[in-house]
């Protein structure tokens, strides 16, 4: 009978400790999930350079560099776009890479808040190829990056620089450059 007290533990502790640590954590949670989406739908209003993908089954490679602040949320919307690929969209692969990990097989590059000190480093490498370099970090579009994410009134917003889309060839579609705040340096 010692199970008792064990479970009268376990109890009140997943009662009374775990729902105040996931209120506190709730809106980093939900804010990096917004942002998982984003990311996931940006991949449908930028265009690569036609030799990008050989082929229609090539997959489009999202890169997390740094921590992962999505959790599985990246994961999940890309088992889920890949289920219902089209010929319009390749399939996609997640790649979670810590610091000094090559990055040049990215089509999609997120940087983490982990690697602000290092962000440059990374951009200047990749400089000139079509890599979509997307990040949270203060000033990133400013600084050489394609899309920032920000929030403003509790909203996930991003600002878009598309001269350095365009400078990587990237091109940004229109649509989706009417809902981003512009860049203009």
């Amino acid at each position: 009978m010692q199970i008792k007290p064990f479970l009268y533990f376990l109890t009140l502790f997943t009662l009374y400790i775990l729902p105040v640590t996931d209120i506190q954590a709730a809106p980093q949670i939900k804010e990096y999930h917004v942002k998982a989406k984003y990311i996931n739908g940006f991949t449908k209003f930028i265009h690569w350079p036609d030799n990008t993908f050989n082929n229609a089954n090539e997959s489009l490679h999202l890169c997390v560099l740094g921590d992962n602040p999505f959790g599985e949320t990246l994961n999940i919307l890309m088992r889920k776009h890949n289920a219902r690929t089209t010929r319009k969209s390749n399939p996609q692969k997640v790649f979670y890479l810590r610091r000094g990990e090559d990055v040049t097989h990215c089509h999609l590059l997120y940087f983490s808040d982990s690697e602000e000190s290092y962000f440059y480093q990374v951009l200047s490498q990749i400089k000139g190829k079509p890599i979509l370099t997307i990040s949270s970090i203060r000033d990133f579009a400013i600084s050489g990056g394609m899309i920032q994410f920000y929030v403003r009134d509790n909203k996930v917003r991003f600002l878009i620089d598309p001269q350095t889309l365009r400078d990587n060839n990237l091109e940004p579609d229109a649509n989706l450059l009417r809902v981003a705040d512009i860049v203009h340096k």
